[in-house]
C-alpha cells in the first residue's frame, strides 16, 4: 500500500514538472492559408499542422487540391482553381522566358497572385466558410509576402496574424516583420542579381532590389489592393494597417547554415521543422546497393518538382560520361527507368527515400538543384554538396553552403563532362569537405528544443498575448532620421557644411580679389607700353 502511494506521488509530481515549464495555451482554432502549388513548402506545414493538432488546437487548411495530403484532425478546404492556374503556366509557351527575364518575371508574378488571391476568396467552400456565423478564428497563418489582399480576414476575424515562410527570407518579408533594413544581400528574384563583392556590384544590387520595392510597390500591391476593397470592403488605411499586424513569423532557416540576420524578436528562425516527420522506408533492393557500395554512395536529385525529362539534353551527356567514370555507386532520382548508355554502377529510382539514404553512412556526396529542404536534410547528414542550382533562390541558398566549405557550385547551363568529374573527385577527395559538412551539421543540430517544439512554442505564446506589438519594432515611432542614425550625422554635416561653404566663400574672395590686382597690374603696364611707344615715335 505504502509502494503504491509512493509512486503515486512520483507520478503527481513529474505531471506538475511537466505543467510549469510547458505552459499550455488554451485550444484555439487556427486558419492557414497556403496557396503555393510547390511540395517542399507542404512538408513544412504539414509537420507544422500536424504539432498544432496534437497540441489540442483546430486547424483548417485552405490550399490546392492534393497539397499536401489529408492529415488527421485538420479540416481542409481545397481549391481546384489554384491547380489549374499552376498548370496552365507549366503549359505555356513563355515559361521559359520567365525564368530568363526579371521584368517577365515580374509580370508572372503579378499576373499570379492576383489570381491566386480572388481564386482563394471567390471560391465556393470558402464563401460559405464567410456566410457562416458560427465560424470564428483565433489565428490566421499564411505565407508572409504575397497574398495581401487575404490579410482582410484578419479583421474580418478579429484574428492574430502570425506567418510561415516555407522558403528563403527577402527584403519584403523582413519589412513584414517591421525590420525594413536596407539591404543588398536578400532579393526577391535572383535574376541579374550579381554575386560579385565589388563595390559596383553593390551599387548594381542596391538598384536591383529598389527595382523590386517599386514593382511591389507599383504594381503587386494595388493589385492586392483592388481584390481586399471588392472582396471585404475595407478602405486603404486598413489595408496598409493589416500589413504591420504580423505579430510572428517562423522563417524555414537556421544561422548555421550561413544566413546570419540581426532578427527583430518576432522572426523565429526553424529550420528543419519537416525532419519532426519520420523518414521514408527504403526497400531491400536499394538497402542493398547502398551497403555493398565498397567506394561509397553518391546521391543525386534534382528535387521533387523537377523532371528529369524536361532538363536540357546537353545537360544529360556530360552526366552520363562523368558518372561513367567514376568507381562510386550513383543512385540517381529519375522518373525514366530506361536510360540510353546507363552504366553499371548507377540504380535508378522514381522515389527515392532521401532523408534515408542521406544519412547512411556509404553515402559521400550529394549532387543537387539546391532546394532548401534538400540542402537541409543534408546539412543534417553531414553530407558534402555539388550545386546544380536552376531558378529561384536555389543560387542563394547553395552559395551560403558554399561559403560555409561543404559545397561546390557548378553552372548547370555550362556542364561538360571533364568539369563536372573534376569537381567530384575534388569533393570526394579532399577532406575538408566532408569536415566542413560535419561541422555544420553539428552547429544545425545543436539547439535547446526541436524546429517544432521551438515553431508551437511560439505560436501558442503569440495566442497566450494576443497584442504582441511588444515583439515588433514600431517605426510609427521611430523618424527615418532616428532609424538610420542621421539625426547623428546631421549637426555634423551641418557643421562640416558652414565650415566648407566658409572655406569655399574665402576661396572666391581671395580668387577675386587676386584677379583684380592682376587686372590692374596689367592695366598700369598696358598704360606705361603705350607712353613709351608715343615716346619713341616723337
Amino acid at each position: 500500500m505504502l509502494l503504491g502511494f509512493s509512486w503515486l506521488v512520483v507520478i503527481l509530481y513529474l505531471f506538475l514538472q511537466q505543467d510549469i515549464h510547458q505552459p499550455v495555451a488554451q485550444a484555439a482554432n487556427i486558419l492557414g492559408i497556403f496557396s503555393y502549388h510547390l511540395s517542399s513548402h507542404f512538408l513544412v506545414l504539414q509537420s507544422f499542422s500536424r504539432g498544432l493538432v496534437k497540441r489540442g488546437h483546430n486547424v483548417t487548411l485552405i490550399t490546392p487540391e492534393g497539397m499536401p495530403p489529408n492529415i488527421d484532425g485538420v479540416r481542409h478546404i481545397r481549391v481546384p482553381k489554384l491547380n489549374r492556374r499552376v498548370q496552365d503556366m507549366i503549359e505555356s509557351d513563355r515559361l521559359l522566358d520567365y525564368f530568363d527575364n526579371k521584368w517577365m518575371e515580374s509580370l508572372m508574378a503579378v499576373s499570379m497572385l492576383s489570381n491566386m488571391s480572388h481564386d482563394i476568396l471567390s471560391d465556393n467552400a470558402v464563401q460559405r466558410m464567410l456566410r457562416d456565423r458560427s465560424e470564428h478564428f483565433d489565428m490566421i497563418m499564411m505565407e508572409p509576402a504575397g497574398l495581401e489582399a487575404l490579410y482582410g480576414l484578419v479583421e474580418y476575424y478579429n484574428a492574430t496574424l502570425i506567418g510561415l515562410s516555407g522558403g528563403t527570407v527577402s527584403w519584403k518579408t523582413e519589412a513584414l516583420a517591421g525590420n525594413p533594413a536596407p539591404s543588398i544581400y536578400e532579393p526577391i528574384s535572383p535574376i541579374g542579381f550579381s554575386w560579385d563583392p565589388s563595390f559596383l556590384s553593390k551599387v548594381y544590387n542596391w538598384i536591383h532590389i529598389t527595382e523590386e520595392k517599386l514593382l511591389e510597390r507599383l504594381i503587386i500591391r494595388p493589385a492586392q489592393m483592388l481584390i481586399f476593397k471588392k472582396i471585404f470592403g475595407y478602405s486603404d488605411q486598413k489595408f496598409n494597417e493589416l500589413r504591420r499586424k504580423f505579430s510572428l513569423i517562423l522563417i524555414n532557416n537556421h544561422f548555421s547554415m550561413g544566413r546570419v540576420r540581426a532578427n527583430v524578436p518576432n522572426i523565429i528562425e526553424v529550420g528543419g521543422l519537416h525532419l519532426s516527420e519520420p523518414p521514408e522506408p527504403c526497400d531491400e533492393e536499394l538497402q542493398r546497393f547502398l551497403d555493398e557500395a565498397e567506394h561509397g554512395v553518391i546521391y543525386f536529385s534534382m528535387g521533387m518538382d523537377i523532371m528529369v525529362q524536361f532538363l536540357p539534353e546537353d545537360m544529360h551527356h556530360p552526366l552520363m560520361q562523368s558518372f561513367a567514370q567514376l568507381q562510386q555507386r550513383i543512385v540517381w532520382k529519375n522518373e525514366l527507368f530506361n536510360i540510353p548508355n546507363k552504366s553499371e554502377n548507377i540504380y535508378v529510382t522514381e522515389k527515392a527515400p532521401q532523408r534515408h539514404i542521406l544519412a547512411h553512412p556509404n553515402v559521400r556526396l550529394f549532387i543537387t538543384n539546391g532546394g532548401l529542404l534538400s540542402v537541409m536534410e543534408a546539412v543534417d547528414s553531414g553530407v558534402p554538396m555539388l550545386g546544380l542550382p536552376m531558378f529561384f533562390d536555389q543560387f542563394l541558398i547553395l552559395r551560403y553552403v558554399k561559403q560555409g566549405g561543404m559545397a561546390e557550385v557548378l553552372d548547370a547551363n555550362a556542364l561538360n563532362a571533364e568539369i563536372l568529374t573534376k569537381s567530384i573527385r575534388e569533393l570526394l577527395e579532399n577532406p575538408k569537405y566532408s569536415l566542413m559538412a560535419k561541422k555544420m551539421s553539428q552547429s544545425f543540430r545543436d539547439r535547446p528544443m526541436s524546429p517544432l517544439d521551438t515553431a508551437v512554442w511560439w505560436t501558442e505564446y503569440v495566442l497566450r498575448n494576443r497584442d504582441a506589438n511588444h515583439m515588433r519594432l514600431n517605426i510609427d515611432e521611430v523618424s527615418p532620421l532616428r532609424y538610420y542614425g542621421l539625426d547623428l550625422l546631421l549637426p555634423f554635416g551641418l557643421r562640416f557644411g558652414i565650415v566648407f561653404l566658409s572655406v569655399i566663400y574665402l576661396c572666391y574672395k581671395i580668387f577675386q580679389r587676386s584677379r583684380k590686382r592682376q587686372q590692374q597690374q596689367r592695366e598700369r603696364w598696358s598704360g606705361t607700353l603705350q607712353i613709351k611707344l608715343l615716346q619713341s615715335r616723337s
